[in-house]
């Protein structure tokens, strides 16, 4: 039986080698899993091994979802997957059998391996093992480098005022009068920096086909670096960096403190440009709020002496065309109106990617369903997000809700005027405070800069409006969806109307 089990398992790790080379091509296939071997082997959990921590990481980070995707695809379903990073000496008696007791204990494993298969199906079928390696790991361009998302593009890309600079300074690189100089984009997380980054990627590999593009995480270059200074290969790599087009470094931010790190980006960059080669680097900070995170003071000032641009956070327009642009170039059977992801951009306002991930759970549900989903099959689809992310909003939270619900600012409503449209608002903003946040007259008045009496007006009027205007009701409901309470399906259907 150990051996039919061997047998088995052999089998159904060529099938699954085979299954990654058809999803991610040849190319990704030889840069981060060439070497991959199975490790351990239960009913619904596997175990892979890779001999390089740079490797095992990046697979656990970025691939592990669709590597137990393969998995499932061979027709052997599990539901977890572990990988491992396993000793020279066992990747050199790498043995396709069985193991003669298997490891005591059920975590990740880290004794004698049940399995180690180490097939390559990109030779043959009975590959021999790969060249062994020293024992520092000497990392190269190819193995420490992200594979670009060909979907983030330029044309893909949504701008409005929070972004066109840095668009336009991204797109600057490809002018024909722009001379080489250092581009730093910098913004909050969620704004669209790696979108834009890997947006040059892509444009510059249409420009000059067969040209050299790489783009890193501060993950792979904090690796790549301790690798070369380990094994003394800097210089090596740094030939490497210097055989590329184009290199970009995303989230410089988390590298502040790795003071030995930094300085070899700071000599990378300067070899870079002394050789006219296009960088373009992101982050979250200015570069003078670089220096004081810790990072070096050098190379803050050589972003701050290039061309440095911020991003700001975009309003729930950018985020609805962000939406569309997304729906647009996916293949779906269903229909997305723009009312759904205008409700969507609304509802799913803390960031760029919390509102682009409740578009893919929405996707996720209705992708081959050939129907419309409106609003209200959206919340259905959206509920178990959405109860996620409740808390209680503040009363200032609350008061911006209701401006942007009327297309006011908070100031007007706290303000003396008494326009209708004004007025609605400040009602709106009682009724909501008082019904849902359970908040005291007087707390509420103090936010409005009046006493106790008026907002208890207020309310009475509110909850005479909220019995016969439509208007009124979807403003009321589009303010509690700004901020995270829940609401009966038919109010959102309102809101969005």
């Amino acid at each position: 039986m150990r051996d039919e089990n061997a047998n088995a398992a052999r089998d159904n790790f060529l099938r699954f080698q085979e299954m990654l080379i058809k999803r991610y091509g040849g190319a990704v296939y030889k840069t981060w899993f060439f070497d991959l071997e199975l490790y351990e082997a239960k009913e619904d959990w596997i175990t892979l091994s890779t001999e390089s921590e740079l490797r095992r990481d990046r697979l656990d980070q970025q691939f592990k979802h669709g590597l137990i995707g393969a998995w499932n695809e061979i027709g052997v379903p599990i539901k977890r997957m572990s990988i491992v990073k396993r000793k020279l000496s066992e990747h050199a008696s790498r043995v396709n059998a069985l193991a003669p007791s298997p490891p005591k204990a059920a975590g990740r494993a880290s004794a004698s391996p049940i399995l180690k298969i180490g097939l390559d199906p990109m030779k043959t079928k009975h590959a021999g093992k790969p060249q062994p390696r020293g024992e520092r790991w000497a990392p190269t361009l190819d193995e420490i480098a992200t594979p670009v998302d060909p979907r983030l593009t330029f044309e893909n890309f949504a701008v409005d005022d929070t972004n066109n600079v840095a668009f336009a300074a991204a797109r600057q690189i490809f002018s024909p009068e722009f001379s080489r100089d250092i581009l730093y984009i910098y913004g909050q997380s969620g704004v669209g920096k790696s979108h834009l980054l890997q947006a040059c990627a892509n444009e510059w590999l249409k420009r000059h086909p067969g040209g050299k593009v790489a783009y890193l995480t501060h993950n792979n270059i904090q690796n790549g670096c301790v690798g070369a200074i380990l094994s003394n290969s800097t210089m090596d790599l740094q030939r490497d960096f210097l055989s590329t087009d184009l290199v970009i470094i995303d989230d410089l931010h988390l590298l502040a403190g790795k003071l030995r790190t930094l300085d070899e980006v700071l000599n990378l960059i300067n070899a870079l440009m002394s050789a006219g080669r296009q960088v373009v680097v992101a982050g979250e900070l200015p570069p003078a709020a670089l220096a004081k995170q810790g990072v070096n003071d050098r190379l803050a000032d050589r972003l701050a002496g290039g061309l440095s641009v911020k991003i700001a956070a975009g309003g729930e327009k950018l985020r609805s065309e962000v939406l569309k642009k997304h729906r647009d170039s996916a293949d779906l059977r269903c229909s997305i109106p723009d009312e759904t992801l205008d409700l969507v951009a609304r509802l799913f306002g803390s960031s760029m990617r919390e509102c682009i991930g409740a578009f893919k759970q929405l996707v996720l549900v209705y992708r081959d369903q050939p129907v419309v989903v409106g609003p209200t099959e959206a919340m259905a689809a959206l509920q178990a997000r959405l109860g996620d992310r409740k808390r209680k909003a503040s009363l200032e939270e609350t008061l911006a809700a209701s401006a942007e619900a009327f297309s006011l600012q908070p100031d007007e409503i706290r303000g003396r005027a008494q326009p209708q449209r004004i007025a609605r608002a400040r009602h709106a903003f009682v009724y909501v405070a008082r019904t849902v946040l359970s908040e005291s007259f007087p707390r509420i008045a103090r936010v409005l800069g009046r006493d106790h009496t008026t907002a208890i007006s207020s309310l009475r009027r509110a909850e005479a409006l909220i019995t016969r205007d439509k208007a009124f009701i979807a403003a009321v409901a589009a303010i509690k969806i700004a901020i995270g309470a829940e609401i009966a399906l038919s109010q959102i259907a309102a809101s969005a109307a």
